[in-house]
């Protein structure tokens, strides 16, 4: 490389290393370019990305967090430090940082997919030591991505080695009939179909399926989770992945994906759970600007600290439910069906009475706590 070579120079030839799969190669470069621009978080980006994919994960996911905390808005480089997260096995790390990027992209497909596969091989390693936490990872992979057969085997097979019948068998009954001629879920739907424990159920549930849906025609059996090279940059990719995460090449001829319609875009469940987090957000932080005057005065010590307590509170519940917060959202459905147990009873007393607008204000609170629960359910899990 030339000594005199321009940034754009450098740049182009760093671009070409890593295409190349070079990546020590393309670090180097990178580095010199980020050295002479510190606050380039996007070089910031592709070095720690061309570490990460040359087997240097520490250093790699130590530039991308500089990166992230230094642009904590981007969503790209949340989801490239979530990606060397997940190339460490930092399960709990790299959920985080594949939520908050789709929070801030809720269409970020390559995200989506880190996120499920974070939450797939964390969930079934979690499932041996903790089978709630491992089987709420499970059960929130799959809502993610209901028509893959790899997920829904494992959450399948979690619930089977549990000995939850009931829940496997209403399962069985809600499962895409395309994915249930996949492997590895065709496999083990025979095993459970021959399972004395589980026969009879087995094949109610599957009767229950053909009468009340239209038949499929059975397709190929898939391939195991793994990755395989793009067609167009030849680097790694979920062998699931519609779109290659780093050239945003669209994949046609490979992938649980490829030639069918997997539905809309934007999930609605999605934009309304994040609309409604920044709604309490947004209130919280109404709240506390306008009790904090009050609970200064009385140095935060009499009643008056109380409402501004509150909002606080609030708003930290707010926090963690945008950026999907598990434990958050345990906690968040409690007081959500206190406030049902609530509101119930009042709006009883108001309508009996003839008091419409109460009445009405209830019934408002009563929607709103409702549908939050279900949201919270859907995004996050039960």
């Amino acid at each position: 490389m030339e000594l005199n070579a321009s940034p754009l120079e450098l740049r182009a030839k760093a671009d070409d290393l890593y295409s190349k799969q070079e990546y020590l190669a393309a670090a180097d470069v990178y580095r010199k370019l980020a050295v002479s621009q510190p606050g380039n978080t996007i070089l910031m980006k592709q070095l720690g990305l061309s570490l990460t994919m040359g087997k240097q994960v520490e250093e790699g996911m130590k530039t991308l967090k500089t990166a992230a905390v230094m642009q904590p808005a981007d969503p790209e480089i949340r989801y490239a430090y979530g990606y060397a997260l997940g190339m460490a096995e930092r399960f709990d790390e790299a959920i985080d940082e594949f939520d908050a990027a789709l929070n801030l992209s809720p269409n970020h497909i390559p995200a989506r997919q880190g996120l499920i596969y974070s939450l797939l091989t964390s969930g079934q390693a979690i499932a041996e030591v903790n089978p709630m936490l491992g089987e709420q990872r499970l059960d929130r992979a799959h809502k993610l991505d209901p028509k893959n057969p790899h997920v829904a085997a494992a959450n399948l097979g979690a619930m089977v080695k549990g000995n939850q019948k009931g829940k496997a068998v209403n399962f069985v009954k809600d499962l895409d009939s395309h994915a249930k001629t996949q492997s590895p879920l065709r496999e083990l739907l025979e095993k459970l179909e021959s399972d004395p424990d589980f026969q009879v159920h087995m094949k109610q549930a599957s009767m229950a399926q053909r009468a009340a849906a239209p038949n499929v025609l059975p397709q190929g059996p898939g391939s195991n989770l793994k990755q395989v090279p793009c067609p167009a940059c030849r680097l790694p990719i979920m062998d699931y992945a519609a779109i290659c995460p780093h050239c945003n090449f669209k994949i046609r001829a490979t992938g649980t994906f490829a030639g069918r319609d997997t539905g809309p875009k934007h999930e609605w469940q999605e934009i309304a759970y994040t609309v409604m987090s920044l709604v309490v957000v947004a209130f919280s932080i109404l709240g506390i600007a306008t009790t904090f005057g009050p609970a200064q005065k009385g140095e935060f010590a009499d009643f008056n600290a109380v409402p501004f307590a509150a909002s606080c509170i609030q708003l930290c519940f707010g926090l963690g439910l945008l950026f999907r917060q598990g434990w958050i959202g345990f906690i968040a459905k409690i007081f959500l069906w206190i406030r049902v147990a609530v509101s119930l009873p009042f709006f009883a007393v108001y309508f009996l009475a003839g008091r419409w607008i109460w009445a009405g204000t209830e019934l408002i609170q009563l929607a709103v706590a409702g549908f939050m629960i279900y949201l919270i359910n859907y995004v996050i899990g039960d």
